[in-house]
């Protein structure tokens, strides 16, 4: 191992002189254990360094070695590779001795901070030799004599990743692996373009009917409108004169509409397409199949449920177009695979999951081109991947145990492994934080790649024998260990010590579990606490919320820069964020689907109780001083939490909230509250499948009568995921039931609000509020 203390003395000797100057100016006295009181300011400059001091290692192309670098507080860099393979790290160079060793191939002078360096690979003749940019200028550093020198061509790599020229210049057009076809759209149809001699192309229009919202396009950027010439939706089948393309057909879905009060010169109407629970006319998926050769297109027969919702993923294997179509109920999906020679569909694999599938983490990979597949699945009760040969016949369970089973990082199908993500393995503290693993396809072989405590992401070499593993949580530093494919550490990247933050002021979150309403559950959340802390005294406590259920929004790793919920703690509050029995899907079916049925009130207990348990912990947390606010899904949480529980929930501030369901998206409601089939399935002339479908979910509009406390309703008013509408329901309620509230509405903001105003609009109406709650009359005065 090497040692960083050169750069450890820098960073101590900034930080004494930061906190230094904050105990002069500490206006305060110290607070629970002499810990350090510091300004905004103060923290900022902290932050700054340790930020600048955190390493970020990288592979260095076509070998198993690694590039890092730490700064010192001046800024100076010091370069090292690890070698995992003779588990140990190499001390290359500073600044200084950068520039004075390569001063000479240099057209001008370059201060030793402001140097760039890079190394881009590792020469494939010589494996001492690497090949180096600085400052823009290909030089190759000898580390057997600490030397750079000119690059050698008869050691040089070619380019690390060569690019395949395209057969034409024109952006838009997909063509063939041989270059002989390409394809593109242009106003909504498919244009077949073929290659000719001295450049002279040939083009067929292929279909006629395009429109808006029945398109070959793609939605891209550079062509929004999709209404110009611009890449085609599909693909084509590997090396084959076959594409193949899902169509979707939006032509009878409602429009909803908004207004843009800040147009040029007049109001602006703005109407989109959105599919509302229930609704009759839905998105319908079609595949298409172009044959080249012919210049022909077939429509393929994939109907199996009425108004199913349809997926493909790209780069398909050879031997068969895949897909996978899902019930509208969403509780049964089926994997299905189309011979693009004579267009027959086949299932391959029938999943049902009720109340509903977890479309969230539901996922599969066809590997040796269409011989067998992987396919995630909840069916014992916790995500796992199983293996099925090409005709859908299971050969056996890949993953097993008590965790679930996240996505696939890898799949080596000649050493028949694969890498992917899990949650909640036995050795794992916290069931939110991702870790990795290494399996046999046949289940064998199972071992734990990052066993360290944290939250983790990888980083793999290029010949996959090693991994760069990254960790943290969010009361502690980021830590880095290379590893091989056994999970033992080779080597360790120094990275700074936890120490750094709480022996100078930095306060951390504190992570906690706890107990859901039920008493048995397990629920995990993150409690954080003012600048300026004082046990004896007594906090307000303010909930932030999100429901979920398709993510609970709970930072996990480590992060310099203060949270919303931090800036809002050193306001003087205790600021509580923990996740919910049904808010989740990392967790398996039991909790995930904890709130079905339910989408409105299923979070509400768990919230309550969270808050009455950890005060019993922490006296300092005031239970006549409960504040809750959350943003889409929060936002309706934190009006339902207001209404249910009047008398505990003192103020609120409820932003972009989707309080009435039945007004909100298909996909939402229909999921998460449920959907039932009202009429039995027909075909028409055509050949298409028609029923009809009912969902109805509870709103708080119903509960506006309760209100008790001062809430702060905030909506954008070109929101286009949920319509400013759900807000002015509320609102409208809350006038009929005679209660006074608050309402913002922001001009030109769709639905991801953000921003200073934003946040301090926050802040604002808690300390004007909450900070000092000596009850408010919500009725208004007759």
């Amino acid at each position: 191992m090497i040692s960083l203390s050169a750069g450890k003395i820098g960073l101590a000797s900034i930080l004494a002189l930061v906190f230094s100057t904050a105990l002069a100016q500490q206006q305060s006295a110290t607070i629970n254990k002499g810990k350090k009181v510091l300004t905004g300011s103060q923290r900022d400059s902290v932050r700054s360094v340790i930020s600048a001091a955190m390493i970020q290692p990288s592979w260095i192309f076509n070998s198993d070695l690694i590039l890092y670098n730490a700064s010192n507080a001046a800024g100076l860099k010091t370069y090292y590779i690890a070698d995992p393979t003779h588990s140990k790290s190499i001390r290359l160079f500073d600044g200084n001795e950068l520039v004075e060793l390569t001063s000479a191939y240099l057209s001008q002078s370059v201060h030793p901070t402001k140097v760039d360096f890079s190394i881009q690979s590792v020469s494939p003749t010589d494996p001492a030799i690497l090949l180096c940019n600085v400052q823009g200028v290909a030089l190759q550093y000898d580390l057997k004599k600490g030397i750079f020198g000119e690059v050698d061509p008869g050691k040089s790599a070619s380019k690390p990743f060569p690019v395949k020229a395209v057969p034409r210049k024109d952006i838009w057009t997909f063509y063939t692996k041989d270059g002989a076809y390409g394809v593109y759209a242009n106003n909504h149809n498919l244009f077949l373009k073929k290659s000719g001699a001295l450049g002279k192309d040939s083009v067929v229009q292929l279909t006629y009917d395009g429109d808006a919202n029945y398109s070959f396009a793609r939605k891209t950027v550079s062509n929004h409108n999709r209404g110009q010439r611009g890449p085609w939706l599909g693909e084509w089948l590997g090396d084959t004169h076959i594409g193949f393309a899902l169509r979707s057909d939006q032509r009878k879905v409602r429009d909803l509409t908004l207004i843009n009060s800040l147009a040029m010169y007049a109001p602006v109407r703005v109407d989109y397409k959105y599919e509302l629970p229930g609704d009759e006319n839905v998105t319908q998926y079609e595949l298409w199949l172009l044959n080249a050769d012919n210049a022909k297109m077939q429509k393929i027969n994939i109907d199996r449920f009425p108004d199913q919702e349809v997926k493909m993923n790209q780069n398909q294997q050879s031997g068969g177009i895949y897909f996978t179509r899902e019930s509208r109920t969403v509780d049964t999906i089926q994997l299905c695979r189309v011979d693009p020679y004579t267009f027959k569909t086949t299932v391959l694999i029938t999943e049902v999951g009720k109340p509903i599938l977890n479309d969230q983490l539901q996922t599969y990979m066809v590997i040796n081109e269409g011989k067998e597949v992987i396919w995630w699945s909840e069916r014992t009760g916790k995500g796992a991947y199983y293996l099925y040969d090409h005709t859908g016949k299971l050969k056996n369970a890949i993953t097993k145990g008590d965790f679930v089973a996240g996505n696939i990082v890898d799949v080596n199908t000649k050493a028949r492994y694969m890498i992917l993500e899990g949650f909640g393995y036995k050795s794992a503290n916290n069931p939110y934080h991702k870790k990795f693993y290494k399996v046999n396809l046949d289940g064998s072989g199972f071992v734990e790649l990052t066993p360290g405590q944290g939250d983790h992401s990888i980083m793999p070499s290029l010949d996959k024998k090693f991994i760069i593993d990254s960790y943290s949580a969010v009361d502690s530093l980021p830590k880095c260990e290379i590893r091989d494919m056994n999970g033992k550490v080779r080597t360790v990247i120094p990275m700074l010590d936890h120490r750094t933050l709480t022996d100078y002021g930095l306060n951390m979150p504190i992570l906690r579990k706890v107990k859901a309403a039920d008493h048995i559950t397990d629920l995990y959340g993150i409690i954080y606490t003012p600048a300026d802390f004082d046990p004896r005294q007594k906090y307000p406590v303010i909930c932030n919320v999100y429901p979920g259920p398709q993510v609970d929004g709970i930072p996990q790793g480590f992060n310099i820069t203060p949270s919303n919920n931090a800036k809002l703690a050193d306001l003087g509050f205790i600021v509580l964020q923990f996740g919910y029995r049904g808010s989740s899907p990392l967790r398996g079916r039991d909790f995930y689907t904890f709130g079905h049925g339910n989408l409105r009130d299923y979070a509400l207990a768990d919230c309550k109780y969270v808050v009455e348990q950890l005060a019993e912990s922490y006296p300092y947390m005031d239970l006549d001083r409960v504040g809750i606010y959350g943003h889409s899904g929060g936002g309706f949480m934190t009006a339902a939490a207001m209404l249910t529980y009047p008398d505990f929930f003192k103020v609120g501030v409820s932003s972009s909230g989707n309080h009435d369901n039945n007004i909100y998206g298909k996909f939402w409601t229909e999921t998460y509250q449920g959907v039932e089939q009202t009429k039995p399935v027909t075909v028409d002339s055509l050949g298409n499948l028609h029923a009809s479908f009912s969902s109805s979910a509870p709103t708080t509009i119903e509960l506006a009568k309760n209100l008790k406390g001062r809430i702060l309703l905030v909506t954008g008013d070109m929101d286009n995921n949920v319509h400013p509408a759900n807000t002015i329901r509320l609102a409208n309620a809350l006038i009929r039931n005679n209660k006074r509230f608050d309402l913002m509405i922001l001009p030109g903001i769709a639905h991801e609000v953000s921003g200073d105003y934003y946040r301090n609009l926050i802040s604002n109406y808690f300390v004007d509020h909450l900070k000092n709650w000596k009850g408010f009359d919500v009725n208004m005065v007759k």
